[in-house]
C-alpha cells in the first residue's frame, strides 16, 4: 500500500534532504529513496502530534538537537542495509509482530569469509 504524506511534511523533509547533500556524499550513500521515506513518516509523526505547525513568517523548529542526532544515525545505517540488500548482500524479512529484520544472504556471507571476517567470529 503506498503512503500518500501531507504537503508541508514533503515539503520540509525535501529541504532537509537537500540541505543534507554533503553528509549524504561524506558517508557515500547513493541512493536517497531510503532517507526520504525515513523523513516523511517521522515528520508525518510530528504533523499528527501537532508539533509540525509554522509560525507566523513561516519557521518551524522540526527536530531537536538529540533528536537530530538520531535521525541522522538512523538514516545512515538505514541507507547503508538497502544498499546492501539492493547488491544482494543482505535481505529482510517483517512479519505481524516484528520490525524488520536484516540477515546476511548466502553471497554476503561468502564475501565476508573471502574477507576472513566470518573465520575472526568462530
Amino acid at each position: 500500500m503506498n503512503k500518500i504524506y501531507q504537503p508541508i511534511v514533503i515539503e520540509k523533509a525535501n529541504d532537509i534532504i537537500e540541505s543534507l547533500t554533503d553528509f549524504f556524499a561524506d558517508y557515500e550513500i547513493e541512493s536517497l529513496d531510503f532517507a526520504k521515506e525515513y523523513m516523511y513518516d517521522k515528520l508525518t509523526e510530528k504533523f499528527i502530534a501537532g508539533e509540525l505547525e509554522e509560525d507566523e513568517v513561516g519557521n518551524v523548529l522540526l527536530f531537536t538537537e538529540s533528536e537530530f542526532e538520531i535521525v541522522l544515525k538512523e538514516i545512515i545505517a538505514g541507507s547503508i542495509l538497502y544498499e546492501l540488500k539492493d547488491k544482494g548482500l543482505v535481505e529482510s524479512y517483517e512479519d505481524s509482530t516484528t520490525e524488520e529484520t536484516f540477515f546476511l544472504t548466502k553471497k554476503g556471507k561468502k564475501l565476508l569469509k573471502e574477507d576472513n571476517f566470518l573465520n575472526e567470529l568462530d
